[in-house]
C-alpha cells in the first residue's frame, strides 16, 4: 500500500511546480521547513525552494512508499522545438529510486524512453483493478487513496 499518493498537474512547468508546492502542506510538521509548508496557504515565498524541499522529502530513505502521478504531460520537450509550456519532466523526479512514478501522456516519445502501456479510457473500477494487479494489493476508497 502507498503511504502517500500525489496527483500532479503536468500540463505545463508552471502548473507542475504549483502542484508540487501545494503538496508541502500535506507533509508532516517538522519534516520540511515551515516556510515551505506554509506556501500552500499563503502562496508567498520561493516556489522553487518549496519544490526542492518537497522533492528532498520524497528522497528520504525512510519515506519509500509514495506514488507520484504526473498527469497530462503532453508537451514535447527538446529537439529544438519552442513550445513555451514544454519542460524536462526528469527535473521533477525525486533523486531516490524507492518510490513509484506514473506518467500519463499522449506522447509516444515518453513511452519509448521509459516503457509504457497504451491504455484506452478507463472508469474508476477499471483504474483500481489496474493498480491492484500491478502492485498486488488493494487500492481503494477504504484506504482513502
Amino acid at each position: 500500500m502507498f503511504s502517500a499518493v500525489f496527483w500532479l498537474d503536468g500540463r505545463s512547468e508552471g502548473s507542475l511546480k504549483q502542484s508540487i508546492a501545494l503538496l508541502a502542506s500535506r507533509i508532516p510538521e517538522g519534516q520540511i521547513p515551515e516556510t515551505s509548508r506554509a506556501y500552500s496557504i499563503s502562496s508567498s515565498g520561493d516556489i522553487d525552494s518549496t519544490v526542492g524541499d518537497v522533492l528532498d522529502w520524497l528522497s528520504r530513505s525512510d519515506n519509500s512508499q509514495w506514488l507520484l502521478v504526473f498527469d497530462n504531460v503532453d508537451r514535447e520537450y527538446g529537439g529544438g522545438k519552442t513550445d513555451g509550456d514544454a519542460y524536462d519532466i526528469t527535473r521533477y523526479f525525486p533523486e531516490a529510486d524507492h518510490g513509484s512514478v506514473l506518467i500519463t501522456s499522449r506522447l509516444a516519445k515518453l513511452q519509448q524512453l521509459w516503457g509504457g502501456w497504451k491504455l484506452d479510457k478507463v472508469d474508476e473500477n477499471q483504474a483500481h483493478a489496474i493498480f491492484e494487479k500491478w502492485y498486488g494489493r488493494a487500492f481503494g476508497a477504504a484506504t482513502g487513496t
